[in-house]
């Protein structure tokens, strides 16, 4: 299997991921609240990886210029939660998702900037036109949106949140191709569960606060996916293209789409379709570009 092909797989099982984890953690944080699901999720996945990290991993591959990048892009993951959320709360969510989805955007641009990552002309247009789709896929022009409700607050913090997760996961990619696929993430894990528990003590929201049965599988299923996502991109700027796995990780919010259909008996509109068609149509582009 070619380094494309790998990286579009990866990618894809990362949206995957986060896919799953988006749609089941819009349903428990409307009840766990926020801080409490964020920690919640940290707790969860933290443990389930550090058997990993004891087992196999050597941190004495970690330099100090390693230590100091991740400090840095755990700061700007700890931010970029909070304000994500935000943005969700505040909505509206049909403008937000697809600002957000569009960090694949922001890490093309500073993986061409720094490591010189070109994409050729077929494999640029797949890019362009899996953005395109999605953006179409989550938003419903149907529903008679007004002007100041696109550039609201909520639309301002999306795209915030948007150019913060694509320092974030470019971070994560050059990381990833010195230290391994799994360092990156767990120790950008422990750090930003670190700077979000003084925080959760001030506020006095503990994630066990509020938790019934229903919920803490909820937590459980969302810092598993949500970090196998993580894991997967890492796996796939490792050892392909951060380019082409960024651009395929943003289909995620197809399966919050589909659960939407699914669960909650949502409809979608005619571009909507349209959207999904051209995202999918540019993974399969990607695929046989390669």
């Amino acid at each position: 299997m070619n380094v494309v092909l790998q990286s579009l797989l990866l990618g894809v099982l990362a949206a995957l991921g986060w896919g799953i984890a988006d749609f089941v953690a819009a349903v428990v944080s409307k009840r766990l609240g926020i801080l409490r699901t964020i920690v919640g999720v940290h707790l969860v996945s933290i443990p389930v990886a550090a058997v990993y990290f004891f087992a196999v991993s050597d941190i004495s591959i970690v330099s100090l210029t390693h230590w100091a990048v991740l400090l840095l892009i755990s700061a700007v993951s700890f931010i970029v939660y909070i304000v994500f959320y935000k943005a969700l709360q505040v909505g509206p969510v049909a403008v937000v998702s697809p600002i957000v989805s569009a960090y694949a955007v922001v890490v093309i641009v500073l993986a061409f900037i720094f490591t010189g990552e070109r994409l050729s002309v077929m494999q640029g247009v797949a890019v362009s036109a899996s953005v395109g789709g999605i953006v179409l896929a989550s938003v419903s022009l149907r529903s008679g949106m007004r002007l100041r409700e696109v550039v609201g607050f909520g639309a301002l913090l999306g795209f915030v949140a948007m150019v913060g997760i694509g320092v974030w996961q470019f971070g994560v990619g050059i990381l990833s191709r010195d230290i391994g696929w799994f360092l990156p993430i767990f120790l950008g894990r422990v750090i930003t569960f670190g700077m979000f528990v003084p925080l959760v003590a001030v506020r006095r929201e503990w994630p066990w606060q509020r938790l019934s049965a229903p919920l803490l599988v909820g937590v459980v299923v969302v810092g598993i996916t949500e970090t196998g996502g993580l894991f997967a991109f890492a796996r796939g700027a490792e050892i392909g293209v951060i380019s082409i796995v960024a651009a395929a990780s943003i289909t995620y919010p197809i399966i919050p789409i589909l659960g939407g259909l699914i669960v909650f008996k949502e409809e979608l509109g005619f571009t909507q379709y349209v959207g999904l068609a051209v995202a999918l149509a540019a993974l399969l582009v990607l695929a046989l570009s390669s």
